[in-house]
């Protein structure tokens, strides 16, 4: 264990178990109140496209092919929203806030320091970047791309994709407040054109150690990574592993040891693009 300041930097002890092959998406996460007629609840917004395409075909005037994207891209992140904020009662409704549109015009803002700054898809095209604007500054981001945003005290997502001419889609996510453990009930990471989000959780100090048990189903084998941050400043590190899963159902175990204040993090966890991964618990 080495020290920075008063945050140590911790070794964790990791042990894997597969738990089932099997690929289960759907059971016990939760429907979009938004868009409550899907027919069933989805973690990749490609997925959702299709059945919305039926749903709401381009009609050559009111319906356009980017409202159907960001309807796709609602679908999900409005699902993930719905299955964080269940987690604890005592959190605020408001504890995920998600949104998604066209950053051109009508714009997507979450505040006004975290927010697109509003843009022509072609022009951004032409630059190779639109600019998201953060409570820790601006940041240019790359078209087709996604975007963690870690300050002292905020964490967010954002994701830049699916550029026309004119529209393009962005999207912004803010934990505002962090579920904390023990987390028994399912949480998707929301998968925008590929693009997958972080999740976080708060993961309080014991005396002398720190032991984390992770549920994950992924729809294929990917590598995952974990993170601490020190819970008094995102911004510094106090651990970070990445572990190789299968398709199915894994549980991933780690042990951080050293006083409360040091074993005491939150917990950011990574799943790679293009999967579809969902937190079963956190315990």
């Amino acid at each position: 264990m080495s020290v920075i300041g008063r945050y140590a930097f911790l070794k964790p002890e990791v042990s894997v178990r597969k738990i089932s092959p099997l690929v289960d998406l759907v059971s016990n996460i939760e429907y979009p109140k938004a868009l409550a007629w899907l027919s069933r609840p989805y973690v990749s917004s490609l997925d959702a496209l299709n059945e919305i395409r039926a749903a709401a075909p381009i009609d050559g005037s009111e319906i356009v092919s980017w409202m159907q994207g960001s309807a796709a891209a609602n679908a999900v992140l409005y699902g993930m929203m719905e299955d964080y904020n269940r987690i604890r009662p005592r959190l605020s409704p408001q504890s995920l806030i998600v949104t998604s549109n066209d950053a051109y015009i009508p714009g997507v803002s979450i505040s006004n320091d975290f927010c697109f700054q509003s843009v022509k898809a072609s022009e951004a095209l032409s630059r190779g970047y639109v600019v998201l604007v953060t409570p820790t500054g601006a940041v240019n981001m790359p078209v087709n791309s996604s975007q963690t945003v870690i300050g002292s005290n905020f964490l967010g997502w954002a994701v830049a994709t699916d550029f026309g001419l004119a529209q393009w889609l962005g999207v912004l996510c803010h934990w505002q407040e962090l579920a904390s453990k023990p987390v028994t009930q399912r949480v998707r990471c929301a998968n925008v054109n590929g693009f997958v989000s972080p999740m976080f959780f708060d993961c309080p100090g014991g005396l002398v150690r720190n032991i984390t048990t992770v549920s994950v189903t992924s729809d294929k084998p990917q590598t995952l990574t974990f993170v601490g941050l020190a819970p008094y400043d995102y911004t510094l590190k106090t651990f970070e592993f990445s572990q190789p899963i299968e398709e199915g159902e894994t549980e991933i175990t780690y042990r951080v040891f050293g006083l409360p204040r040091a074993t005491h993090h939150v917990l950011q966890i990574i799943p790679q693009d293009n999967t579809q991964t969902i937190i079963n618990s956190v315990t």
